[in-house]
């Protein structure tokens, strides 16, 4: 009995951590998204994990290796030391392990738990986003209440319950993969066809995850769908879908919406791997683009390249220069790739693209939404691995315990 009610209140713990952690409220937790709602639930975390389930996982492992090496990496630069940046990507990494482990060691979530999850967090952002919109049709320009801070002059843009359309973009992306491959995995009968995903109990989510994706006017978001798309590809239909999501892709583009536009137009100038052509498309865009496109031409003679050049080196070198590893170093990106792969990707999935195209969850830096949509990967990662013998446990039965 004891036990029972041990996991049952990890459980919550872990269901209230991924609700809050991936919701900003911004008149409470300000700009940055990451407040006192996100340090209370940090410090609770660390309690958890020290507490009740400090326990060996590959996650405890690689994280210790990760941040070992980060602060190696920054004694190097002794004059950019600075704890404050140390200490924050401790937090992250012990975060990530105390879920990893509640996840994976701990067994806290059946499947249909964490459907209801992904289902909730969206349904939250959906009301919000609805909220949002009202307002801005009927003239409002600022509402704190319903998280409605700045008028984005975007049509009906709006941020919903992240602090910008981009992030709400992700979110939304990474939830709605993690409810589809889930429900994959629970009926046990391959991938979805996208006409299924309109029917049955799949039709509203479906919907209500295409309303926010097309209309809170970020190009960002046009970006997640197009790679979502790449889900309905598979061996024995790509000669055929391939050719159809081309065609699609080209009217859509000639449907003159900006945002389409820019993600798009990025699209392109990505293609051709060349970081000036980047940033002359889409300023914005080139911020996540061209630092990918520099680290494929970075000097790798160079010890800098390799152990990185001080803490918050990449601010310090314009936004042309930038590449994935000016802190750290190479050593630190193929660890974190090392971290990303063994606990929260499998390679050979969309998730993978979605983490290298910047739109998934990941570490190897201290941007706390990534590692929590990483949490929400190794989620869906820990199902796939168990999919031959799903526990489907239902509310009404566990209560009925």
């Amino acid at each position: 009995m004891h036990e029972y009610v041990e996991k049952r209140g990890l459980r919550i713990f872990a269901t209230v951590f991924i609700h809050l952690f991936l919701i900003t409220y911004v008149p409470i937790e300000g700009s940055s998204g990451f407040g006192i709602i996100k340090a209370v639930l940090s410090v609770s975390a660390a309690v958890v994990l020290l507490f009740h389930t400090f326990k060996l996982s590959k996650a405890l492992l690689i994280g210790v290796v990760y941040l070992l090496y980060q602060y190696l990496s920054a004694s190097f630069h002794p004059d950019t030391w600075r704890w404050s940046t140390l200490i924050f990507s401790a937090m992250l990494v012990c975060n990530y392990i105390c879920i990893y482990n509640l996840i994976v060691i701990e067994k806290v979530f059946s499947i249909d738990h964490f459907i209801k999850i992904c289902k909730w967090v969206m349904m939250a952002y959906f009301v919000v986003c609805i909220m949002q919109q009202f307002a801005i049709i009927i003239g409002i320009r600022h509402l704190p209440i319903i998280n409605f801070m700045t008028y984005l002059d975007r049509g009906i843009g709006c941020n919903s319950l992240s602090q910008e359309p981009s992030t709400f973009g992700r979110y939304m992306l990474v939830f709605y993969y993690a409810y589809v491959k889930c429900e994959e995995y629970r009926r046990g009968e391959g991938a979805f066809t996208l006409q299924e995903l309109f029917q049955g109990r799949h039709r509203w989510v479906t919907v209500r995850f295409l309303w926010m994706m097309l209309t809170m006017g970020s190009g960002t978001a046009f970006v997640c769908l197009i790679l979502f798309s790449l889900y309905f590809v598979r061996r024995q239909n790509w000669y055929y879908v391939i050719p159809l999501l081309i065609i699609s892709y080209g009217l859509i583009h000639a449907s003159g919406i900006e945002a389409l536009d820019r993600a798009t137009n990025a699209i392109e100038a990505t293609s051709t791997l060349d970081a000036q052509t980047v940033r002359e498309t889409d300023g914005s865009a080139s911020a996540r683009i061209v630092p990918m496109l520099n680290s494929l031409n970075a000097d790798f003679t160079s010890f800098e390249t390799w152990f990185g050049k001080g803490i918050d080196a990449g601010h310090r070198i314009s936004s042309a220069n930038r590449t994935l590893f000016n802190d750290y170093g190479v050593v630190l990106y193929i660890i974190a790739l090392l971290f990303s792969f063994t606990c929260a990707y499998d390679f050979w999935s969309l998730g993978t693209i979605f983490m290298f195209a910047g739109v998934g969850g990941g570490c190897g830096h201290n941007i706390y939404y990534a590692w929590g949509l990483m949490m929400v990967m190794t989620c869906v990662k820990y199902f796939h691995a168990n999919r031959e013998n799903l526990e489907l446990e239902s509310e009404t039965a566990e209560e009925e315990r």
